[in-house]
This record gives structure tokens, C-alpha cells and sequence, in this order.
């Protein structure tokens, strides 16, 4: 009997799975890719998705995208990993820009400590999230962080971050870029 009802419940989920992906799944992946949060990205759904359906949503295209790396690749003699920390320069962004525009937008990430400072201390968290807009916090916070350093892609929307932090924050921001 118990084989049975594991079944069902295993059917159950793959359909329940398959009608939320018809009906928001495809919406939630393209507002994902232009750059929305999960509030923004809430409002713009025609039906109510709770919040944490939308999450996983978006946090599962943003890895499977690789928008979102858990880890960077190993480094070895085909690819080369340049490091390089955010500096607090007038030409900062011009040198980000012109860095990504090198390498490629698709090589291009920003190491982004906030699932650990999520689990150590989130008031300090949002005090270092305190110099970007709602909607760049809002962006920020709707990720599904893993409690270790991840890396998102230098993305138009992310590197509107990266230079905010860099400049109003004393953590130590590092970009890789990778051929």
C-alpha cells in the first residue's frame, strides 16, 4: 500500500509541478531575466503565487541560467580566473564596464557574501544593504542565498549594485572574470 501512495504523491507533485509552470513558470523566467525582483515580479503575475513558489522559481532559473554560481569553475590552463576587488575610484564603474565588456557579461560575476551574513547577523545585513534603492534590495533579498559565498553574473542590474557597495560599504568586494 505504501508503494502505491508514494506514487501518488510523487504524480500529485509532477502535475502540480507541470500546472504551475504553464501557468506562472514561463512568466516568472522572463521577468527573471529582465532584471525583476520577487515583489516586482509578484504584481506582474495575473493570479496570486505565494512568495515562496516564486522564489524557488526564480532562484532555480537564476542557477540553471547561471546567473547564479554556487561555486566558480576550477581554474586550469583553458580557463583563466582574473580577481579583481572593487576600489573606490570616480572611474570605478567605467573600469567595471569596460572589464565585463572584455571578458563578456557571461564570464563576469561578483562574489556575493550574503547568505552568510543572512545567518550571521541579518540586522548588520540589511545596515550594509542600506545604500541601494528598495527595488536594488528588493532584487537582492529575493534571492534564495545558500549560506556560503555565491557568485552572480555581472548583469546591467548587478553591476548597479556592485558599484553601490563597492563605494558605500568597507567589505572588500571581489569580481571575477573568467576566459
Amino acid at each position: 500500500m505504501g508503494t502505491t501512495d508514494g506514487r501518488k504523491e510523487y504524480f500529485e507533485a509532477a502535475l502540480s509541478d507541470f500546472v504551475f509552470d504553464v501557468a506562472a513558470g514561463g512568466a516568472i523566467r522572463h521577468l527573471t531575466d529582465r532584471g525583476y525582483s520577487v515583489e516586482q515580479i509578484m504584481r506582474e503575475l495575473s493570479y496570486p503565487v505565494p512568495r515562496d513558489r516564486v522564489e524557488k522559481a526564480v532562484y532555480r532559473h537564476l542557477t540553471e541560467s547561471r546567473i547564479l554560481l554556487r561555486k566558480l569553475p576550477e581554474e586550469d590552463e583553458n580557463l583563466r580566473i582574473k580577481v579583481w576587488q572593487g576600489e573606490k575610484s570616480p572611474h570605478f564603474g567605467e573600469k567595471l564596464l569596460q572589464a565585463v565588456m572584455e571578458y563578456g557579461e557571461e564570464n563576469s560575476y561578483l562574489e556575493c557574501p550574503f547568505g552568510t551574513w543572512k545567518k550571521k547577523d541579518e540586522k548588520q545585513m540589511m545596515q550594509m544593504l542600506a545604500c541601494l534603492t528598495n527595488r536594488e534590495r528588493d532584487y537582492v533579498l529575493g534571492i534564495r542565498w545558500e549560506e556560503k559565498m555565491m557568485y552572480h553574473r555581472l548583469n546591467d542590474r548587478m553591476r548597479e549594485i556592485a558599484m553601490k557597495l563597492v563605494k558605500n560599504t568597507e567589505q572588500e568586494w571581489r569580481f571575477y572574470f573568467m576566459r
